[in-house]
């Protein structure tokens, strides 16, 4: 019964998602099927980056959300030199933490409504049920909010 609220809570929110504003934003959406919303933000000078929001448990839990290439891969970190991905965590854009993480070992998104934020022990006391339900906290709220911290990096 649990997934079910979850499968409700998930295509209520995502049958918001507007082509419109898909084509201006410039994302590529892969898959948007619970639990999984997968896109991809595309960029004419920067190589795109991909995020896969895995939302088992929405909204009573914040989803999993992997910083990905645009080809499924994990993102490499900013130590590997030459990396063409170093932009996601340079310009004072700590959201996306080079990392590890320590449950995982690879890049994380560090921001309120990430279950990666949620689950590491500097921020085990942030509780997300402080900001579940409340404006720009919603499926779509968070994946805004990254883009528009990815643009930022992404336009320097």
């Amino acid at each position: 019964m649990l997934e079910a609220l979850s499968r409700g809570a998930f295509d209520r929110e995502l049958a918001l998602l507007d082509a419109r504003l898909i084509a201006r934003r410039g994302w590529t959406v892969l898959t948007a099927q619970f639990p999984v919303l997968d896109v991809v933000f595309n960029h004419n000078s920067r190589v795109p980056v991909r995020l896969r929001f895995t939302c088992d448990g929405w909204d009573d839990q914040p989803p999993a959300i992997e910083i990905l290439m645009a080809d499924g891969q994990h993102i490499p970190s900013r130590r590997e030199p030459g990396s063409p991905y170093e932009y996601v965590f340079t310009g004072g854009m700590s959201i996306f933490n080079s990392g590890p993480h320590e449950q995982h070992t690879r890049p994380f998104i560090c921001m309120r409504g990430s279950r990666d934020y949620h689950n590491h022990s500097s921020h085990r006391a942030d509780h997300w049920d402080n900001y579940r339900g409340q404006s720009g906290n919603g499926l779509l709220g968070l994946l805004e909010q990254l883009w528009r911290v990815w643009k930022r990096a992404a336009d320097q």
